[in-house]
C-alpha cells in the first residue's frame, strides 16, 4: 500500500498541485492588481487540511480533494465566481463583480495565461539544460534486402531532396513516401561530399532506413524561439485532436480522466526529471487551453458571458445566467464521467 502511494499517487498529487497553484496564482495576481480582494486561495476542494491567513485577509489553504483548486474573490457567492453576492456587506471597491468587463476578463484570462507561460518557461529550461532532439536526414542504418539496400543507399548518406523537394528532417522523408502514389521516389543524397541521385521503390511505403537523432543544448535566444514554436505546435495539435473527436474522425477512447493522468504521472515521474518536466509542460498547456473553451463554469465560459455583456451593454438576466452555469456543470460532469469510464475500461482491455 505504501509503495502504491509513493509510486503512483504521490507523483500525481505533486504534479497536479503545482499546475493548479500556477493556474490559480494567475487569477490571484491579476485580481490583486485590479484591486479585487481575494478571500480564499485553495489548492484542492472540500474540507481544509491546513492553511493560513495572510495580512491582506486571504486564506491560503490545501483542501482534501486534490483535483483542482479555486480563488474565491470578494463579491463571489461561490468558488466558481458564477454568482454574485448581493448582501449589504460587500465592499464595492474590492468586489470582483463590480469591476469593469475588461478588468474581469483580464482576471479570468490570467489563469490559463499563467499555464501557457509556465509551459513556455519549462520548455526554455528543458531545451537549454537537457537539449532538444534533432531529427537529421542522415541514414543511421539500412535493413538488408529492403528497397533502400537494393538501391545502394548506405549508412551515413545525407538525404538532400525527395522528388526535387529539399528536406531538413528525416521525418519529412517518411511523409513524402507515405503520400507518394507512384512506385518510385527520386532521392538526391550526398556521400563523402559527392552528390548522387537514385530511385527507390516505395510500393510498401517502407524503404528500410532509419534517420539520425542528435541531442543539442540550445542557447537562451535559440531556446526561446524553439520553445515558442513548440507551444504553437502543441496547441494546434491539441485543438485538431479535439476537433477530430467532436467530428467523429478520432475515437473518444483517447479521452482520459484523473486515473489516466495519475497513471501517466507515475510513469513519467519514474523516468526522471526531464521526463517529469516534459509531462508537466504538456498537462499545463492543456489545462490552460481547455479552460479557455467557451463552456460555462470554465474561464472561457465566463469570458463568453463577459463578451455577451459587452455587446448587450448589460449582463444576462439572473435566470439565464443560472441556466448557462447549469448547462456548463452538466457538460463538465458528463465529460468527467465519460473520461473516468475510459480510464476504468483500460484496466479490462
Amino acid at each position: 500500500m505504501l509503495d502504491l502511494i509513493i509510486n503512483n499517487i504521490f507523483p500525481f498529487i505533486i504534479i497536479l498541485t503545482i499546475l493548479v497553484f500556477v493556474h490559480e496564482l494567475g487569477h490571484y495576481l491579476v485580481a490583486r492588481k485590479n484591486g479585487v480582494k481575494v478571500e480564499v486561495f485553495s489548492v484542492g476542494f472540500g474540507k481544509e487540511i491546513f492553511g493560513y491567513t495572510d495580512s491582506s485577509g486571504t486564506r491560503w489553504k490545501f483542501s482534501l480533494i486534490p483535483l483542482g483548486g479555486y480563488v474565491k474573490m470578494h463579491g463571489d457567492l461561490d468558488e466558481a465566481s458564477s454568482k454574485k453576492d448581493e448582501s449589504t456587506k460587500i465592499n464595492i471597491e474590492e468586489s470582483f463583480h463590480e469591476k469593469s468587463v475588461s478588468q474581469r476578463s483580464m482576471i479570468l484570462f490570467a489563469g490559463p495565461a499563467a499555464n501557457f507561460l509556465f509551459s513556455f518557461l519549462l520548455l526554455i529550461f528543458i531545451n537549454s539544460y537537457f537539449g532538444i532532439s534533432l531529427d537529421k536526414p542522415i541514414i543511421s542504418s539500412v535493413e538488408n534486402n529492403k528497397p533502400a539496400y537494393k538501391s545502394g543507399l548506405k549508412e551515413g548518406d545525407l538525404i538532400l531532396e525527395v522528388d526535387g523537394n529539399k528536406i531538413e528532417k528525416f521525418s519529412e522523408l517518411r511523409i513524402f513516401i507515405e503520400k507518394k502514389n507512384d512506385s518510385f521516389v527520386n532521392l538526391l543524397y550526398s556521400r563523402n561530399g559527392i552528390v548522387n541521385e537514385i530511385k527507390v521503390d516505395v510500393i510498401d511505403k517502407k524503404i528500410g532506413v532509419r534517420g539520425t537523432i542528435e541531442n543539442k543544448k540550445l542557447n537562451l535566444p535559440d531556446s526561446i524561439v524553439e520553445s515558442f514554436n513548440q507551444i504553437v505546435y502543441f496547441t494546434q495539435a491539441t485543438l485538431v485532436g479535439v476537433y477530430e473527436i467532436l467530428t467523429g474522425s478520432r475515437g473518444t477512447d483517447e479521452l482520459g480522466g484523473p486515473i489516466r493522468i495519475a497513471e501517466l504521472s507515475a510513469d513519467f515521474w519514474s523516468k526522471g526529471l526531464h521526463s517529469t518536466l516534459w509531462f508537466m509542460m504538456i498537462i499545463s498547456l492543456n489545462l490552460g487551453l481547455i479552460n479557455l473553451f467557451p463552456i460555462p463554469m470554465l474561464d472561457g465560459g465566463h469570458l463568453l458571458l463577459n463578451f455577451v455583456e459587452f455587446v448587450n451593454g448589460a449582463p444576462l438576466k439572473r435566470k439565464y445566467l443560472e441556466l448557462a452555469h447549469t448547462f456548463g456543470f452538466i457538460v463538465l460532469i458528463s465529460l468527467m464521467v465519460f473520461a473516468t469510464y475510459n480510464d476504468i475500461a483500460r484496466f479490462f482491455e
